[in-house]
């Protein structure tokens, strides 16, 4: 018998075998293919196929004795594909851990799981609020029907315990469950919490975790022995035998988006799939996406809210610092009449945060002998000065240099340090209190070698002052922390991305979140040079709804994304003509459509990244359409060589 086989490579059709009468397959089996001249595990597609002209069919080598890839699984990967315009084999390629396949034979123990099995559930103790909360989702949601909720919760109002309950009824049941987090460093703390609740270890899922706990995971949850699963968005393509929840904490994230490879949104792939097989799907944020609010308004989502912090502790007090009225020294950045409030603040044992979100000490590095700005050989951006490392960097492909560069005159070249980094902010904060213990918390000094003992002083308030990025932001839980003061809050407002008020109004509102968590009378100090913005303002409002409404409001006159839809088309290669030339003829062959508009193409705001050149164009629809095949058959139609990158990005986040 031909069977279709499709394999995890860059194709979008299977390839055809003959199939050994004695291996008894199904459509959905794994099975082991020669291909060209290696062996490569696939997935039994389709039954019967027809033999192809003219070409000498392979024979299957062997079935794999593990759990097929059931028919909606199927139907996910044909869906998933057609809507990311990804070929059908490298979205299968999502789900093939290949070095589990490789060690299923070799497995010679059976593990039984035992670390994670849940005995126990702790009680919970819900306010008023949260039990209003927790009815209203529960009304809505059976774990046989598909859904999605979206609980949008002020910051600190135990949002994470409503949802616990969810899981808890799941589990009850036999259920397999997913919740998703947005980054690797949050996963411990709040791992941490689900131990304390349901007594059991948690399975972890995400890039650092080690090959060999990614086995037994990746097996215990096939076997439907690992019934509760986080992890980052990779997790959503485990092989769950059972799987009848999703919760997306953080939903707003935009770490859920992949953007490297085949593009998606981890978030939206997981409502499809939750259509698909049939379940419910959490959203859960302070800070909701606006087409997460927008789809809960026009009664596409569920929505529930909580709009009392837990323990009826007070959200912060916004206070704005005007940099016009009250400037920091020359040389500074912190105002004066700021200084002397801290000073106080920290005598009296408060925590305090001081937050910029960039990475370095100085983002512009210039020799003023040589007149030349230092800057990457890779791509066109300048290097970022760090100085904890003593090296240059650049954000975008990681290259590192010292600062002992070749001037004029066979001298080093003299640099001036320019631009603000978080650990400028660092040292100025060091003069200002010299005697007390100040950490900087970002990406390139929390990993997670040293995360955890970092994380366990902020908690227990052994460091009274934080400088931190982005990352501090993103969920997690310090008790002691009162205080905050963003450094530069104009500078997050700049740039021509459509959705910078959308993510720069989440940003600032995650971060008061992490303000007064457990006391009252917390502060967030936002210095600006623009006291009158309104998205500053609305941060004051006890009412986030008003933003919302005035952004969609926008939104709607522009005809932008949740009105319309959008996809970027990046097209890349380190020879620029060539790379001009593609995008030039992709613009030319596309046919002319009143619904679907084509811009571009436009060279990208970065232009060159990793030693290739960019560039883009934007395809913007209307939103009841779905020309996802049309756009398939029009990339399909022009050739783009082996030297020539295309990426295709559905309803992008990012416009670099």
């Amino acid at each position: 018998m031909n069977i279709n086989v499709l394999l995890p490579i860059k194709f979008d059709h299977p390839f055809t075998y003959s199939s050994d009468p004695s291996i008894k397959l199904e459509k959905g089996d794994y099975v082991l293919v020669p291909f060209r001249n290696k062996e490569i595990f696939g997935i039994v597609w389709e039954m019967g196929a027809s033999s192809p002209k003219n070409i000498k069919i392979k024979k299957i080598i062997s079935k794999i004795n593990f759990p097929k890839l059931s028919e909606n699984n199927i139907n996910f990967i044909e869906k998933f594909s057609l809507y990311n315009l990804s070929s059908l084999g490298m979205t299968l390629k999502l789900f093939m851990y290949e070095k589990g396949l490789l060690s299923l034979n070799k497995i010679k123990n059976k593990n039984n799981y035992s670390e994670y099995k849940i005995t126990k559930f702790k009680k919970n103790n819900l306010n008023n609020s949260q039990k209003k909360a927790l009815n209203e989702i529960c009304k809505n949601l059976k774990f046989s029907r598909y859904s999605t909720t979206l609980v949008h919760g002020v910051t600190g109002s135990g949002k994470t315990l409503v949802y616990f309950d969810i899981i808890k009824k799941a589990l009850k049941e036999n259920f397999q469950v997913l919740v998703l987090l947005p980054e690797i460093a949050l996963t411990k703390q709040i791992a941490q919490r689900f131990k304390d609740y349901f007594g059991c270890e948690i399975s972890l899922w995400h890039s650092s975790i080690g090959d060999k706990r990614k086995k037994i995971i990746w097996k215990g949850v096939s076997e439907n022995k690992i019934k509760l699963v986080l992890g980052a968005r990779s997790a959503i393509f485990l092989p769950f035998q059972n799987l009848k929840l999703i919760v997306i904490d953080e939903e707003h994230d935009s770490s859920y988006k992949q953007d490297e490879g085949v593009i998606y949104n981890a978030r939206d792939m997981s409502i499809l799939k939750g259509s698909i097989d049939k379940f419910p799907v959490l959203l859960i944020s302070a800070t909701p996406s606006l087409e997460s609010y927008f789809n809960s308004k026009n009664k596409k989502y569920f929505y529930v809210s909580l709009q009392e912090r837990y323990k009826n502790i007070s959200l912060p007090k916004i206070e704005i610092i005007d940099l016009v009225k009250f400037p920091a020294d020359k040389g500074k950045f912190i105002s004066n009449n700021l200084i002397l409030k801290l000073k106080k603040l920290i005598n009296e044992k408060n925590q305090v945060l001081f937050f910029l979100n960039r990475r370095g000490h100085s983002t512009y590095v210039m020799c003023y002998q040589c007149k030349k700005r230092l800057v990457c050989p890779n791509c066109s951006i300048g290097l970022v000065f760090h100085q904890t490392s003593q090296d240059a960097m650049c954000h975008y492909c990681d290259y590192k240099t010292k600062l002992n560069q070749k001037c004029i005159n066979d001298k080093n070249c003299d640099y001036t340090f320019y631009g603000l980094g978080v650990e400028k902010i660092f040292e100025e904060v060091q003069v200002i209190f010299p005697d007390k213990k100040i950490q900087i918390f970002s990406s390139d000094t929390v990993n997670n070698n040293v995360s955890e003992t970092i994380i366990k002083d902020i908690e227990t308030n052994k460091i009274p002052i934080l400088v931190g990025t982005q990352l501090i932001s993103k969920g997690f839980h310090f008790p002691k922390l009162n205080h905050i003061v963003v450094v530069n809050s104009d500078t997050n407002f700049l740039g021509s991305d459509i959705r910078a008020s959308e993510k720069n109004f989440q940003l600032l509102q995650q971060l008061s979140g992490r303000a007064g968590r457990e006391k009252n009378d917390s502060i967030v100090f936002l210095q600006t040079n623009d006291p009158n913005n309104k998205i500053l303002h609305s941060l004051s409002s006890t009412n986030p709804e008003v933003f919302y409404k005035e952004e969609l409001e926008f939104r709607k006159k522009a005809h932008l994304p949740p009105y319309s839809k959008l996809i970027s088309i990046i097209v890349s290669g380190k020879n620029k003509f060539d790379v001009e030339k593609i995008s030039n003829k992709l613009r030319a062959s596309f046919s002319n459509h009143l619904k679907i508009k084509i811009y571009g193409p436009v060279t990208a705001p970065i232009f060159r990244i990793r030693d290739k050149y960019r560039m883009r164009l934007l395809i913007k629809y209307e939103v009841s359409l779905f020309p996802q095949q049309f756009l398939k058959n029009w990339l399909n139609l022009t050739l783009i060589t082996k030297d020539l990158k295309l990426e295709v990005d559905v309803d992008p986040i990012n416009f670099l």
